[in-house]
């Protein structure tokens, strides 16, 4: 077994997203893997450009992962990608393989821990309102309830 195939048995780093769909970073290439059934997408790392990560439509949330290659072609690499901590995880790794590599946004890292905060804090925020109501709703019920009680 030679070094090179040693090494694509085990990826430096795994986003998983969806059903059966991954992205995994090896020393030479990015592998997308799920695009279609029984297909996966190979991607020699010397000839990545630029990496551009985009919201989809219409969820903003399931992101678009293209890439521009030294042949001046882009490839989507990933539609509906929904793993963005795992995918920021590996933006280190693949940037330090890949160090001519342009990523748009220039701050693709700080954006996506961004979005990850917001959705957090959004998570909250809703589930904070829906214990409120059912605590008003509650207090509503008591209050009709002792009111009622008065007037027998």
């Amino acid at each position: 077994m030679s070094e090179n195939e040693s090494q694509r048995k085990h990826p430096i780093s795994v986003v998983r997203f969806g059903m059966g769909k991954e992205i995994q970073l090896y020393n030479d290439e990015l592998v997308v893997t799920g695009i279609e059934e029984d297909q996966e997408l190979r991607v020699q790392l010397e000839a990545l450009r630029r990496l551009t990560l985009i919201p989809g439509e219409p969820t903003p949330s399931k992101l678009v992962l293209m890439a521009d290659m030294d042949d001046d072609s882009t490839v989507i690499l990933a539609e509906g990608m929904t793993n963005a901590r795992d995918f920021r995880e590996m933006l280190p790794k693949l940037t330090e393989l890949c160090p001519d590599l342009e990523l748009d946004p220039p701050d693709m890292g700080e954006q996506l821990r961004q979005a990850l905060n917001n959705k957090r804090a959004w998570n909250i925020t809703c589930y904070v309102a829906c214990i409120m109501v059912c605590v008003i709703v509650y207090l509503l019920y008591l209050g009709v309830t002792f009111i009622g009680s008065l007037h027998h």
